[in-house]
């Protein structure tokens, strides 16, 4: 099953943007940054005279310092014109997030002017590397005395992120390039800024974690190097912070020979702006209690906040690694985390040999096993043409296609967990026809003639008792380009609406997915959606799943499992040339297209009251003008007595030949590591946490009991 929240990847430095958005390469030029030439900065120079250099310097920096000045703090002015704008009756503040400070509000010629001002000389890049001096609190010290004497180390930095901010903007004009824009040259791309950004500050933490960022989303480079990038982003994240509080901290005079506030300088360049660090204060009592949990360890440190950058590039880079199988390494990331448990990489191996048709996976199960689940996962596909037959597949393709109208008239990118439920129950009347004797839709064709029969044939395993009667299913869909997504979070379906209303933990009695488009052709594809992995854990559960089922994608095949099952979507897997070589620019094209259906006892939608549009099991839309999609699904349905009975005979067809197998298991599902040290873990503001948005819970914290606690937003 896919995940129920369209996850948003919000990078926590400058703008980011939907973690499944795929970001054109082109970039429009925002105001002067056609002055920037190919392979460098701007030529201009300034009045810098050679004999009164230091005096100069000074009011270069000075000069300088003034332009970046007023783009931060007409960045933060946009911000919070923002947020009064945003504010509504559904508080929906994705597009002016309070915490992110660095967006797009800022002038850039404000920038454009630094750094013309900066570049009217050679400006040595800062060679210095803090990841290889050790680390210590002593050499910490004296590297930042040394390092933040002068002004000189500052101005490259300076530069460089402003440089980064340049990226940003132009990654934020691309969502703007029309198709038929031609494509401007290299100079004013997000990757001639990222270039100049890293060749000014190679150790800048957040230019490798955004340009990692960025490359991943538009499949611009390989999982290797995008991990790569991410790795580098951690390790100087983690050296840079140590040393710029340990400058903060010092008694070193703010102002350095040049007359230029250091401490001010690091604290808005490197803590807030390349590390995402902010001064959180708290009163002394909180103080002194941190500070004696940590032994006595950065009592002053406890004022600033954890780096976002450090936390995103080491949850990435854990991430990254798992999906490259180098599961060791990967571990030298998460122990930075609080977490206890990650998906053991029997799973991910499984996952990724299942995909390359090198599966080893048991298939096979106990009686004991058969007894703990409902029934047994498993996959049902066609012969030749799949579960569906041709005709009715594409045309649920169609509706469904990444280019349709339905994912911009629905706001899908935009909105929480949305979905849609048809009533199954047979008709007591002929004046209310039954949905299964007369679709009039093609989604209500597909579900009602197609999908319901296996998920009642799925129930039918367990001979124990006799099958519940379904009476509703409530589906819903997602599509996510391979290249780009990072797989789906593990989660439960459950009833949305009771559980707001109720507190109370519901489940359908058959989850499902049909699978669309995005499967591998054959095993040497590279391009494979990410599988659907399906744990034997429920809420219930005082144990972490002993095994996991995997279901690997196939074009027009349906997957049922029990629907009180804890499941989820690994990342896009791929060949080994894939990772070498790159995945190339056509892979954001295909997509991993899912339709999936949960299957219900009882009308989910009594006690609901007023069904509201895009909320969980609302009402389909009118066929109007902004529903166009509605109207789509509708085409050949008005006289459903003839299609019912043209349906009816392809059905019967296409049916009999449909093959079923049981999902391959692995065991054990999930690793504990360090568990001793973690269960006694408690989390202050400098603890590196994974930033929600892009936490889909592949590594956690006191399982499995995180999972049930979740529903009541105890995590």
């Amino acid at each position: 099953d896919d995940c129920r929240h369209p996850a948003a990847s919000r990078h926590p430095i400058l703008q980011l943007h939907h973690a499944f958005e795929v970001i054109p390469t082109t970039s429009i030029q925002p105001g002067k940054i056609m002055a920037l030439q190919d392979g460098g900065p701007p030529t201009k120079r300034s009045k810098r005279s050679d004999s009164n250099g230091k005096q100069n310097l000074e009011d270069i920096a000075k000069r300088a310092w003034e332009h970046y000045r007023n783009f931060i703090d007409g960045d933060a002015d946009a911000d919070e014109d923002e947020e009064c704008a945003a504010g509504n009756d559904d508080g929906d503040m994705q597009d002016c997030d309070p915490e992110e400070e660095d967006g797009e509000g800022g002038d850039v010629d404000e920038l454009l002017e630094l750094i013309e001002i900066l570049s009217s000389d050679t400006l040595p890049p800062l060679a210095y590397d803090p990841s290889t001096k050790g680390g210590s609190d002593d050499n910490n010290a004296a590297d930042s005395q040394t390092l933040f004497h002068s002004i000189q180390p500052l101005l490259p930095i300076l530069l460089s992120m402003s440089y980064l901010h340049l990226a940003n903007n132009a990654i934020s004009e691309t969502m703007f390039q029309m198709e038929d824009e031609e494509e401007d040259d290299d100079s004013s791309s997000p990757d001639h800024y990222f270039r100049q950004s890293i060749h000014y500050w190679p150790t800048n933490p957040a230019a490798h974690s955004i340009l990692a960022n960025y490359h991943r989303m538009n499949s611009l480079s390989s999982t290797e190097n995008v991990c790569e990038l991410y790795v580098k982003a951690s390790k100087y994240a983690t050296s840079w912070r140590g040393l710029a509080l340990d400058f903060l901290q010092s008694p070193f005079d703010e102002e350095v020979a040049e007359g230029i506030n250091a401490k001010e300088w690091v604290e808005l360049l490197v803590l807030n702006g390349a590390l995402d660090v902010d001064y959180i204060g708290g009163d002394e009592e909180e103080e002194d209690e941190s500070a004696s949990a940590s032994g006595g360890e950065e009592k002053e440190g406890e004022a600033y906040s954890a780096s976002v950058v450090e936390a995103t590039a080491s949850f990435m880079s854990a991430f990254l690694l798992s999906t490259l199988s180098k599961h060791e390494d990967a571990l030298q990331h998460l122990n930075k985390l609080p977490l206890s448990h990650r998906i053991h990489p029997n799973v991910w191996k499984a996952a990724r040999s299942h995909s390359n048709g090198k599966v080893k996976c048991n298939n096979k199960s106990t009686k004991d096993e058969l007894s703990s689940v409902l029934f047994q996962p498993r996959m049902y596909r066609g012969g030749n043409n799949g579960v569906l037959p041709t005709e009715l597949y594409q045309r649920l393709c169609d509706v469904f296609a990444p280019n349709a109208p339905y994912w911009k008239e629905s706001d899908y990118d935009n909105r929480g967990y949305y979905s849609y439920f048809i009533d199954l129950d047979d008709a007591t009347d002929d004046s209310s026809p039954s949905v299964k004797d007369h679709p009039t839709n093609v989604i209500e064709d597909v579900i009602a003639k197609h999908l319901l029969p296996l998920a009642e044939q799925s129930l039918q395993q367990n001979t124990d008792s006799p099958p519940q009667r379904i009476v509703g299913a409530e589906w819903w869909v997602h599509t996510r380009p391979l290249g780009a997504n990072l797989g789906h979070q593990i989660h439960f379906d459950t009833d949305e609406s009771l559980l707001g209303r109720e507190k109370r933990v519901t489940h359908p009695i058959v989850s499902s997915v049909m699978y669309l488009t995005g499967a591998a052709k054959d095993c040497k594809d590279a391009k494979t959606a990410g599988p659907t992995i399906v744990f034997d854990q429920t809420p219930k559960s005082t144990d972490v799943a002993p095994r996991a089922w995997i279901s690997q994608p196939q074009d027009n095949a349906f997957m049922a499992f029990p629907g009180d099952l804890l499941h989820g979507v690994l990342p896009c897997t791929g060949t080994e040339s894939e990772v070498k070589n790159g995945s190339g620019s056509d892979t954001q094209e295909i997509h991993r297209l899912t339709f999936m259906v949960g299957f219900w006892t009882r009308d989910v939608t009594e006690g609901m009251g007023e069904r509201k549009l895009y909320s969980p099991c609302g009402p389909l839309p009118p066929p109007d003008s902004g529903h166009s999609w509605v109207s789509q699904s509708q085409r050949g349905y008005s006289d459903t007595k003839q299609k019912s009975e043209n349906d009816v005979t392809a059905r019967g067809v296409q049916q009999s030949g449909l093959l079923s197998d049981v999902l391959p298991s692995v065991s054990p599902a999930w690793e504990q590591f360090n568990g001793e040290k973690k269960s006694e873990m408690t989390t202050s503001s400098s603890t590196l946490m994974i930033p929600k948005e892009l936490d889909h819970r592949f590594f956690v914290l006191n399982a499995p009991h995180c999972f049930s606690e979740s529903f009541f937003g105890q995590d």
